[in-house]
């Protein structure tokens, strides 16, 4: 089982990588104008978006509850700074950092920890500091095979990840999990013919 994950971790970038790539460059310009000194990618995977922001001068930290993915972080010609982590109880002080980031995490998680998840990046952002996150978005703007695509893929992981992604829908999708936080919108960009959001967000209180 060890194995095949390991095998899954290494392939989980190359295979998304057409999809992904251009989600991770319009992160790079994002740190680019806002100049972010402390950034934090949590449920960081493989580290693929933090080898990308080492490459342009940026160094992050990044957390992970996965062995196997941060084997394949912490390797390579680049290497990410990932920790083993549970996301909903990080051990990081209160207001360190000035931009978290959580990139197609929530929709695979039960709504509880997704929501946990989203409370500890609130508590570890400094006041004033932002939050950055990607995930699916399901409107009527989303066009069909963008639409279908992403069923396609969330049926392919299967079991409890596809089980929590369509609770993630009908519950009311990223909109649902924001309501009642202090967080107020600075930019959105889509992708997938809008069935991808990436939404800037800035902590308005502690």
């Amino acid at each position: 089982m060890q194995t095949q994950e390991y095998k899954y971790a290494k392939i989980y970038d190359p295979l998304l990588f057409y999809f992904i790539r251009p989600i991770r460059k319009r992160v790079v310009l994002l740190v680019k104008k806002y100049r972010y000194k402390k950034i934090l990618d949590v449920c960081c995977g493989t580290g693929d978006q933090l080898k990308l922001l080492k490459q342009h001068g940026f160094d992050g930290q990044g957390v992970d509850i996965s062995e196997t993915m941060l084997n394949v972080a912490l390797g390579g010609r680049i290497k990410a700074d990932c920790l083993l982590q549970d996301a909903t109880q990080m051990h990081f002080d209160n207001d360190l950092f000035d931009l978290s980031m959580v990139v197609f995490a929530l929709h695979e998680k039960h709504t509880d920890s997704a929501r946990g998840i989203l409370e500890e990046m609130l508590r570890v952002t400094q006041k004033n500091g932002h939050i950055l996150i990607v995930d699916y978005e399901i409107t009527h703007q989303t066009g069909t095979v963008s639409k279908a695509l992403i069923y396609l893929i969330e049926w392919i992981a299967g079991g409890e990840h596809y089980r929590h992604f369509k609770a993630y829908l009908k519950a009311g999708g990223l909109p649902a999990l924001l309501s009642r936080m202090p967080l107020t919108e600075l930019k959105r960009h889509y992708f997938g013919h809008h069935g991808i959001v990436l939404t800037l967000l800035k902590k308005v209180q502690n």
